[in-house]
């Protein structure tokens, strides 16, 4: 069985040793059925493949964060699941989602994943035929969302070969690749600092040195995020 082999499919064969005496009894639930009622109304979310293991030794997580699992939400095939279980493998820019009944794992199927929560961080799906100027396709947190301007994250994780100076025990390493980005009018300006920000919102550029200078925003890379938030937002009412 190859590990392409869907999480419903697996499913079913753990179900088979349980039910193959009532299989072929005149009043049986089919192992399908059992399976939805045990899934219920989640069982959309269960149907992708499972996840890839990396057997290698590596320093670092392939996960956005951690490898705990984060209570969200997710708008998927059009319609809105809660209090799911999910992560983020920002190396393969996959969501999984936790299957609690059998503590297994699945990956949602990208082309039906709208958006999503992961505790307080909200993020969007950003495809081509919607933001057509977009760098890349894929996953974006969300920083700010308002009427003119989005502030979105988009993190990465590259998996490399350890250097002599790692543990020798250590294959693979995980470095993460980090790129912001305000979306105005549909296009993608990559910003950073200041100079970047005031760039392309030029046209508020006195205003909002002004809210920077006030409010000592720092755009080193502990303060970024809400920085870049803060200076958006003041956009918005400035632009009112």
């Amino acid at each position: 069985m190859t590990r392409t082999c869907s999480v419903l499919f697996l499913f079913l064969l753990s179900f088979f040793p349980v039910f193959e005496n009532e299989l072929f009894a005149q009043d049986t639930t089919p192992v399908i059925s059992y399976y939805q009622e045990q899934s219920g109304v989640f069982s959309p979310l269960y149907n992708g493949k499972i996840p890839p293991e990396y057997r290698m030794l590596h320093d670092g997580t392939y996960f956005l964060e951690s490898e705990d699992y984060y209570t969200g939400t997710v708008v998927y095939n059009g319609k809105q699941y809660v209090d799911i279980q999910m992560n983020l493998n920002a190396h393969l820019d996959e969501l999984y989602v936790k299957i609690p009944q059998y503590n297994s794992n699945t990956i949602l199927l990208k082309a039906h994943v709208t958006s999503f929560t992961l505790d307080n961080m909200e993020f969007l799906h950003i495809v081509g035929d919607l933001f057509p100027r977009a760098p890349e396709t894929g996953y974006y947190r969300i920083l700010f969302s308002g009427e003119d301007v989005m502030v979105l994250k988009k993190t990465k994780k590259m998996m490399n070969s350890a250097t002599p100076d790692v543990e020798m025990t250590v294959t693979h390493v995980f470095n993460e690749s980090t790129s912001w980005y305000i979306v105005r009018n549909g296009m993608f300006h990559p910003v950073k600092r200041k100079a970047s920000v005031l760039r392309v919102l030029r046209d508020k550029r006195k205003e909002l040195n002004r809210h920077i200078r006030e409010n000592k925003l720092g755009f080193g890379k502990e303060d970024r995020d809400a920085s870049l938030a803060s200076c958006a937002a003041r956009y918005e009412q400035e632009a009112l």
